[in-house]
């Protein structure tokens, strides 16, 4: 209705779980990157909490989106206590079953899983939403199922998220052999009123914007209602958008806000905290003057101009945190580094160097198919530097040496060689991987023969150029 009115592509404040639309403020933050530690540290239980709509589904929504690669990914949403057993919806998550099993059947099934993505080198996580909803029974279930784990190789990890009373219930005293698996817990915390503004500039970007639709007071005003609640503050900008349109306002302001907020109010459904002074707002008093608009529409059109960064407004904050993962990762700290090379990567002119980076890191915490997926992502960006595209795709043919995917890395160290046959010593590898396959294969014929034959004859004609 007033997308167009406003030029917009699509709705900025949608109250569906959308993580191309996270912003990451600082709890987020946190909790993301104690997330992905718990993933590498081989956490058996994580913990998420937050109040409803803090934005836990979102998160997760975003860590499956960036580890879909890496593991078997199991997301549960609607399991609930008055289930008998919660291992037939596992089984469903997991795309392994639809049908009714006996509990034994449904056990076996779920061991040979494991058992076969053991073997492909890939661990399985279940991820399971609104966990206050289990109860005891079901959460017992769960920690049993943990016991399926081998005593050197951790096979299934769980991520519980839910509301504060998740916590409650794991402090009971018959929960404590659960409680004592549990890595990771951290609670999602609101935004600051600093970060509501940026958040709503963040959507409102994403969204096509290119000059502030919200005065800073109107901001300032939503934090207020809100308290940093992010489905609260989608609530309260989207009915304020809905008014403007309706009042055919370029912009929103306080008042223009105050004034949907006190009619959304009257039904007291929407939990929006009590001002005493939001009748005074509305009637346009106690609004202070407008900054001039080049105060604030210069900068946000800046902004549009460039791609949006959940983590880093200005360029300078992208090159900062790269030389502080620099320094991290110098300094042996590598889950940090990761972190900071994560944030640099949201500019797209540091994005090949920072996932090339996150590649070497995961390298040195000995978690070879991460350093593998990031260094795959790294070389997917074609707009980026012809070198440094090369530089990671070396990267990537000698992990996959390390990994012992000899055709894998053989294919990446031909695409190096038809872009620049003298990089590095990507010609003697190439050599040495052919000659290897070539006698492992005992072929005379057929194309891989070929291709040996012709890179010996490239190789006479290099020497011959030396």
């Amino acid at each position: 209705m007033y997308k167009r009115f406003y030029r917009l592509h699509s709705k900025p404040f949608s109250l569906l779980p959308d993580s191309e639309f996270l912003y990451l403020g600082s709890t987020h933050r946190t909790a993301y990157s104690l997330l992905e530690y718990g993933l590498l540290t081989e956490a058996p239980f994580m913990v998420l909490t937050g109040d409803p709509g803090t934005g836990k589904t979102s998160l997760l929504h975003k860590l499956i989106g960036d580890n879909r690669d890496l593991y078997s990914i199991g997301f549960l949403t609607n399991a609930r206590y008055d289930v008998d057993y919660l291992l037939p919806w596992i089984l469903l998550a997991l795309g392994l079953n639809t049908k009714q099993l006996d509990p034994v059947e449904a056990q076996h099934l779920f061991a040979k899983f494991l058992a076969e993505e053991a073997l492909r080198k890939r661990r399985v996580v279940l991820i399971m939403d609104e966990a206050q909803n289990l109860g005891v029974k079901l959460l017992e279930e769960l920690r049993l199922l943990s016991n399926l784990n081998r005593e050197k190789s951790l096979q299934l990890q769980i991520i519980l998220s839910g509301q504060p009373d998740l916590q409650t219930l794991l402090r009971r005293v018959d929960m404590t052999q659960f409680a004592q698996r549990v890595v990771v817990d951290y609670h999602i915390q609101p935004f600051t009123e600093e970060e509501v503004v940026q958040y709503i500039h963040h959507r409102i970007q994403l969204s096509g914007g290119t000059s502030p639709l919200f005065s800073p007071q109107a901001c300032a005003l939503t934090y207020r209602l809100s308290q940093g609640n992010p489905r609260l503050i989608n609530q309260v900008c989207e009915m304020a958008l809905t008014y403007g349109f309706a009042q055919q306002a370029p912009r929103i302001t306080a008042k223009l806000l105050a004034q949907a907020a006190l009619d959304r109010r009257k039904n007291r459904i929407l939990p929006l905290s009590e001002l005493e002074d939001l009748a005074g707002i509305a009637a346009g008093e106690g609004e202070a003057a407008p900054e001039r608009p080049e105060q604030f529409t210069q900068p946000f059109a800046a902004a549009a101009a460039r791609p949006a960064y959940s983590d880093a407004e200005e360029p300078e904050a992208a090159d900062t945190a790269y030389q502080q993962g620099m320094a991290l990762r110098k300094s042996q700290k590598f889950i940090a580094a990761i972190a900071r090379f994560q944030q640099a990567a949201q500019d797209p002119a540091y994005h090949v160097r920072a996932f090339g980076q996150i590649g070497l890191c995961y390298r040195a915490l000995g978690q070879v198919p991460q350093a593998v997926a990031a260094f795959r992502k790294a070389c997917a960006d074609y707009d980026a530097p012809h070198q440094q595209t090369l530089s990671v795709r070396y990267l990537l043919g000698r992990t996959l040496e390390q990994l012992g995917d000899k055709p894998e890395a053989l294919e990446q160290y031909r695409l190096i060689f038809r872009t620049d046959r003298t990089f590095k010593d990507t010609a003697a590898r190439l050599s040495n991987l052919e000659d290897d396959r070539t006698a492992d294969r005992g072929q005379t014929r057929g194309e891989s023969w070929g291709f040996g034959l012709a890179w010996k004859q490239m190789r006479q004609l290099l020497k011959g150029e030396r």
